[in-house]
């Protein structure tokens, strides 16, 4: 799907290319500035903005990677985001839960976290997972790399994270690490993306440049996430944001290349409306649904593999609101062609993770996936034969034909999809949706069978939270 024409497409991609060597950005951070300015930026020391020569951004996007594999657990290959391959993916970093139990909004626990892990690697349309949720029972200046710690205690995918610090990357390096033979296995089979948000407008923050340069040093693939509000920090028209949104990723893809030139980089985003009278920043607003696709377009343009915040909603609950923005959402990113889409699962602004919507999330995403999936001749072309016996027979429920591909063709949803009648809908027990919802979740759990760490291991991670943390007396939440 493309909403942009051609040409202006190369217009904009020019535009944020001029603004970038004209504004630049301003840096937060001195030894940052120091360093970009060494390798080759133009730094104004008055200012600490650095702006970035023509020449040495059209390097860095020919030495940015069209395709990022990501690795699991063993160092399999797991997923490779290229051209116009969708991977869904849970959402990241939400500061409370929806209890699916009590209906409760509170704030989540390690225990939250492992039921998540679990819950999410049984589910079958979801590509791989992310840090989610952030639990609350552990020091705050390790809980970015907590959360990574129980994903690979608890599952073998690979993972969407990111840091909460200047200081986090190293730590959650050294972590993944001991999953490779070394640091440079790990830059070879990547078993992580972090996520790094450059402070619109045209601002990179201590955390965030910290970030981009030691992911780059570490050779962990980057997401560049700018934030964009549309009529608040962003132009409010869709060209004008994508120009501003374009010179953001832009300028963290050439940052990373120029540290560590072949830096897999995503082109990501998680643009949101401004909503003038609540002074609320909807992220499903149909404005930033098509910044979204529009920025998809771009990073094609550029070859880039793509990344978005999708599929979720600005909805307290799972409701109808939840459930229409989602799927919208979700069509919308599959449509479009981004390779790896966060938003299964969040409710509530990216605020508020509910593992009865991931539940509900997974089969949109399988329906999603059969309405993207190629149209192609499967014996149906000459068609007449097939009329023919369907004149003579009055259908083709036993066809040849019909027996052979239906079950490729028909696509049959789980039980979070309700298909059934009336009659039918009683007497399976008249089942509604938190009930449907518990019997998947109930099925995940009771079915998860992953290998679990070496005990060794285990100690080997929680000796670096303890040396690490600013609570040199913390005690680390004990799990299975």
């Amino acid at each position: 799907m493309e909403i942009l024409e051609p040409s202006l497409v190369e217009q904009i991609v020019d535009e944020a290319l001029s603004v970038l060597e004209k504004t630049g950005v301003l840096l937060e951070h001195d030894e940052a500035f120091e360093r970009l300015v060494s390798v080759g930026f133009v730094g104004n020391e008055e200012t600490r903005r650095i702006t970035f020569p023509r020449k040495l951004v059209e390097e860095a996007l020919e030495s940015a990677p069209s395709s990022i594999t990501l690795h699991d657990r063993d160092g399999n290959p797991h997923a490779t985001l290229e051209g116009d391959n969708v991977h869904f993916v849970p959402c990241s970093s939400a500061l409370r839960i929806l209890d699916r139990k009590t209906g409760e909004i509170r704030q989540p626990i390690s225990f939250d976290y492992i039921d998540y892990v679990k819950i999410a690697n049984g589910l079958k349309n979801l590509s791989y997972l992310s840090t989610a949720f952030i639990p609350q029972d552990v020091p705050q200046d390790i809980a970015d790399a907590w959360r990574l710690y129980m994903v690979l205690s608890y599952s073998k995918q690979p993972i969407v994270s990111g840091a909460f610090t200047s200081f986090g990357v190293p730590r959650m390096g050294e972590i993944m690490s001991m999953f490779r033979k070394d640091k440079e296995e790990l830059a070879a089979k990547p078993l992580s993306i972090f996520t790094c948000c450059p402070n619109t407008p045209l601002r990179w923050g201590e955390d965030p440049i910290c970030n981009v340069i030691d992911c780059a040093e570490w050779g962990i693939p980057i997401e560049v996430v700018p934030v964009l509000l549309l009529g608040m920090i962003s132009p409010v028209t869709t060209v004008g944001a994508l120009v501003l949104h374009t010179a953001e990723v832009v300028s963290g893809i050439a940052i990373a290349q120029r540290i560590r030139p072949g830096t897999p980089v995503l082109f990501g985003g998680a643009p949101a409306s401004f909503h003038m009278k609540l002074m609320t920043n909807p992220m499903t607003a149909v404005e930033a649904l098509q910044l979204y696709c529009g920025y998809a377009q771009i990073a094609k343009h550029l070859k880039l593999p793509c990344q978005a915040y999708m599929a979720m909603s600005d909805s307290k609950f799972n409701d109808s609101q939840a459930g229409a923005e989602t799927g919208m959402g979700a069509m919308l990113a599959a449509l479009a062609g981004f390779n790896s889409v966060s938003g299964p699962g969040m409710l509530d602004y990216v605020n508020c993770f509910s593992l009865e919507k991931l539940a509900f999330d997974d089969e949109i995403v399988a329906h999603v996936h059969r309405f993207t999936r190629p149209v192609e001749v499967k014996d149906d072309l000459p068609t007449q034969p097939l009329i023919d016996e369907l004149v003579r027979e009055k259908h083709l429920m036993m066809s040849e034909h019909t027996l052979e591909h239906w079950p490729d063709e028909l696509y049959i949803p789980g039980p979070m999809v309700d298909r059934t009648n009336w009659d039918q809908w009683e007497e399976q027990g008249s089942m509604k949706f938190k009930e449907r919802a518990a019997a998947v979740i109930d099925e995940c759990l009771e079915d998860y069978d992953v290998e679990p760490l070496d005990p060794k291991l285990h100690d080997e991670i929680r000796r670096l939270f303890v040396s690490t943390c600013n609570d040199k007396d913390v005690k680390l939440p004990v799990f299975e």
